[in-house]
């Protein structure tokens, strides 16, 4: 136990406290441990194996509570419940000692049972071991006459066995030479089997690197077609159009004001001659494109889902008129799901009526595995083309099975390689409004006023 050191602890600051005191505080610490002790004591199974010692604990716990009684706080009252808290500790170690006694003795006698219990069992063992080693031995006299006539019979047919067997060997060894033969031809005949696989995929690793080269170079023309494309949109950039870089790609915001008049899906014919500037500059990329109609938070959530879809349905048929490739492009409804405004105000409301044409990145081209000279060794894979770029195939080409094929360079499906990111054009302020140019409240196409038929679900790429 580590209660002597809360005793001396108890000690040192009954040393240090000799002024300190309150008529009417809690008492002590070092009384308050030594109660602890005392009926922790009391409770235990070392303190029933020491009833003196318990007593002598109780006599000075009492001695220490009378003196409290009298003068709480005082030096002597520490003292002496310091003098009970040891009292009651050595009470408890020696009767955890006389504990530890009494079990050491019903181990030793514990233990001495089972030494004459095992002497006792194998002294009957050794006695049933003799007994049946006497049995064993009459059995193997026995046995030993009946093997020595079966030996004489072994060595009869031994004789016949060995004639048999040198017949045996001489058949099998003229068999072993044929066999030789047959394997040193079909060998042969293998390795130049290897020979010619191994020139084939040499050849086939060129074919490849080859191909991937070409890949490369179309990519590398798709990334510049990208990058015309996104020069030419920016060149357009001006109060009503925005352009700006996101991780899903390019995006073109255009204000819904510009483009349609209030509750229409009309195009107006100033928006005619913006979105053909746009179609010129987007038709220097085949990347695929998705345009986004939003809205404010005025009216019905359907309604402004339908009339968003419709208004993104208009100016997909425009860029088609204009030479867009119709499966390059993908429409969708926002609604007033993602303003980049508060739609408290006219001028967050005007920001929130848009339109956005968000041109995707060309996809970075996947690592290939052809590396060096190319050449591969017999048993090598071939990595084949996929359609971005190369990848290994993970397989041997076999005999008289072509290398793959590379994909066609033409645009993916309108709507793969989007990502959810933020919108709203460039230029807007803190808070998501174009500060220069805040436009007026009306042109929303939010009004509700005019009931407005629900728009047919247009599919991307028709």
């Amino acid at each position: 136990m580590q209660r002597w050191k809360q005793g001396w602890l108890a000690l040192a600051g009954a040393s240090a406290l000799t002024v300190v005191g309150c008529a009417h505080g809690p008492p002590p610490s070092e009384l308050t441990a030594a109660r602890e002790a005392y009926h922790e004591l009391t409770r235990s199974p070392e303190g029933r194996e020491r009833p003196a010692d318990v007593a002598a604990a109780r006599v000075a716990l009492q001695e220490a509570e009378n003196e409290y009684a009298d003068s709480e706080g005082s030096v002597r009252t520490r003292s002496l419940a310091y003098v009970a808290l040891r009292k009651a500790e050595i009470a408890d170690a020696r009767g955890e000692a006389d504990l530890a006694a009494q079990q050491r003795a019903q181990a030793e006698a514990a233990l001495r049972q089972q030494q004459e219990a095992r002497a006792q069992t194998l002294t009957r063992q050794q006695e049933e071991e003799r007994a049946r080693y006497e049995q064993q031995r009459l059995q193997y006299e026995q046995q030993r006459a009946q093997l020595e006539a079966q030996r004489q019979q072994y060595a009869q047919q031994q004789a016949q066995t060995e004639a048999q067997r040198q017949q045996e060997l001489e058949r099998i060894r003229t068999a072993e030479a044929q066999q030789r033969q047959q394997l040193e031809a079909e060998n042969q005949q293998r390795l130049q089997q290897q020979t010619a696989e191994a020139q084939r995929l040499a050849q086939a690793n060129q074919e490849l690197q080859r191909r991937t080269q070409e890949l490369e170079q179309e990519r590398q023309a798709r990334l510049q077609a990208e990058q015309r494309a996104a020069q030419a949109l920016a060149q357009l950039q001006d109060k009503d159009l925005k352009v700006r870089e996101e991780a899903r790609g390019t995006v073109v915001t255009l204000s819904g004001s510009v483009l349609f008049a209030s509750n229409a899906v009309d195009l107006l014919p100033s928006a005619r001659d913006r979105l053909s500037d746009v179609a010129t500059a987007l038709q220097e990329s085949q990347n695929p494109l998705l345009i986004e109609g939003h809205t404010d938070s005025r009216g019905t959530d359907d309604y402004n889902s339908q009339l968003s879809q419709r208004r993104a349905e208009r100016v997909r048929e425009f860029l088609i008129s204009q030479g867009v490739p119709p499966n390059r492009i993908e429409i969708r409804g926002v609604g007033e799901d993602r303003p980049v405004a508060t739609n408290d105000t006219a001028e967050g409301r005007a920001n929130n009526r848009r339109v956005e044409i968000v041109m995707e990145h060309t996809p970075q081209p996947r690592t290939t595995g052809v590396g060096g000279s190319g050449a591969q060794q017999p048993g090598q894979n071939v990595q084949q083309p996929g359609p971005q770029g190369t990848q290994p195939s993970g397989q041997v080409p076999q005999p008289g099975v072509g290398t793959q094929q590379p994909s066609g360079m033409g645009t993916q499906p309108s709507g793969q390689g989007t990502q959810p990111g933020g919108t709203g054009g460039s230029g807007l302020g803190p808070n998501g409004i174009d500060h220069q140019n805040p436009a007026p409240p009306q042109g929303t196409g939010t009004d509700v006023q005019q009931q407005m038929p629900p728009p047919p679900r247009s599919t991307p790429g028709q």
